[in-house]
């Protein structure tokens, strides 16, 4: 019996195809020829029999925030799991759909029970494509990243079948990155209880970056430092905010903070005890830190000792000539939790800080010269910094398999010859083509005769 498209299937012809094919990051403009819509694991599984029949490739869709818009395609499908987002406890384990994003199972988690998952601060990131990367946010010093809960889940592997993840795929789904080994369908975390937790947001000048780096330097150490708190620090041409959140009382945050206080004059100090919900919602609101711009640049890199002042005094230059003031870096400290978890593909856990470079920008002749600043920084950050962050994937890195993966990349290889030998879940930074080498075009499926179309499903 031949293989046909089920669920909500979006061709170009139909009325709803704009919204469908558009990804987060508006920089990105691609024309899949059909976007698949599921509403069950059996509409996941038609979509991926049905693309390798016809010699189309094929992406998985979750929460489309791929920086690099790699979860959309030309003229391939894109298959969208985000409707199969229940949210489910039993006990100490919760069962999450792929397409749940990250505010559907905080909210979820919180009402059934006052639980939760290591999840990002971004409400609208889809779990599967998070957690396959890692997770980083900020209950990770305290909880691990978000990997780290994960006790099993299932997947659509390369043949259209639905499996249960054994331990080399569990091992490589914690860390791998997502879109190399299937699609998701469902996972199952372990959770947490968390109540009440106290949030920070300090601001100064930027006149202050010298005194306030090199006072969070030595404060932010992630041996030292009480691992229920998870602290960040964002410079920006516009001025230097350092904010967290920690899981106990305030009085005890205050004492914490104290040294940073006394670095420099802040302009705003600002700290709430609240429940965790409440600052999950904070975070995304008013003390939200990125510019909320349409197109973006980002990249990535970790920091595994403290900064001499030849780096500090690199940063300062490059922000003080940032193309806008919708530029920042923002340093995410690591270590506690995180650094002790051993179960997983995620290879950076010694990692001090990881590093995000970010430009925003609204104008699309504003481009060129924003993503010329992100990549020139990273360039200019080398000396002092190493690998980078597969969640923040980007495509201007010439050695991403060893800066996303490092000492794991041997081993996830063996598991995607293993689950993916014919290449079906294949993209510009997927692991086929770092085993294939520079100027590998992957099938995805076998070709189809020049000038043949897919039969309609």
């Amino acid at each position: 019996m031949q293989p046909t498209l089920t669920g909500d299937v979006v061709t170009p012809h139909d009325p709803g195809y704009a919204a469908a094919r558009q990804d987060f990051n508006r920089r990105f403009d691609r024309f899949p020829r059909y976007v698949v819509f599921c509403r069950s694991v059996e509409d996941v599984q038609a979509a991926v029999r049905w693309s390798r029949q016809h010699g189309l490739p094929l992406r998985a869709r979750s929460g489309r925030h791929s920086y690099e818009a790699y979860s959309v395609l030309d003229g391939g499908v894109v298959v969208d799991v985000s409707a199969l987002n229940a949210v489910t406890r039993t006990g100490n384990t919760a069962s999450i759909g792929a397409g749940a994003t990250l505010g559907q199972l905080y909210d979820a988690l919180w009402a059934d029970g006052q639980v939760t998952i290591p999840g990002g601060s971004c409400t609208g990131v889809g779990v599967a494509g998070l957690t396959f990367g890692g997770g980083f946010g900020l209950l990770v010093r305290l909880m691990g990243l978000t990997c780290d809960s994960l006790i099993g889940l299932e997947m659509v592997d390369a043949r259209g079948r639905l499996v249960r993840a054994e331990p080399d795929l569990l091992w490589a789904s914690r860390g791998g990155g997502g879109g190399n080994f299937g699609i998701a369908t469902r996972f199952e975390f372990g959770v947490h209880p968390v109540d009440y937790v106290t949030v920070y947001s300090v601001a100064w000048p930027f006149a202050a970056l010298r005194a306030v780096f090199a006072a969070w330097q030595a404060w932010a150490d992630p041996r030292a430092l009480d691992r229920r708190l998870t602290p960040i620090l964002v410079l920006g041409p516009g001025g230097i905010t350092a904010l967290g959140q920690f899981v106990g009382p305030q009085a005890e945050l205050e004492r914490l903070i104290a040294p940073l206080l006394a670095a420099a004059p802040p302009t705003s100090v600002r700290v709430v005890h609240e429940t965790y919900i409440e600052a999950v919602h904070r975070f995304v609101g008013d003390w939200a830190v990125e510019p909320t711009l349409s197109r973006f640049k980002n990249t990535s890199a970790y920091q595994l000792a403290p900064f001499p002042d030849a780096a500090l005094g690199t940063l300062a230059d490059w922000l003080g000539r940032a193309p806008s003031p919708n530029t920042v870096v923002q340093f995410n400290l690591h270590g506690g939790a995180e650094a002790d978890f051993a179960g997983g593909a995620y290879p950076w856990r010694g990692a001090r800080c990881s590093l995000q470079y970010q430009a925003y920008w609204e104008n699309p002749a504003d481009g060129p010269a924003a993503v010329g600043w992100v990549n020139g920084l990273r360039r200019a950050m080398l000396p002092w910094t190493r690998g980078a962050y597969v969640n923040y994937i980007d495509a201007d890195i010439a050695d991403w398999p060893e800066a996303y993966y490092a000492g794991s990349l041997p081993r996830l290889l063996r598991v995607k010859r293993r689950y993916d030998p014919d290449d079906v879940f294949a993209f510009p930074q997927g692991l086929s083509s770092a085993y294939r080498g520079p100027g590998y075009r992957p099938s995805g499926a076998a070709p189809r005769p020049s000038g043949s179309t897919p039969r309609r499903p």
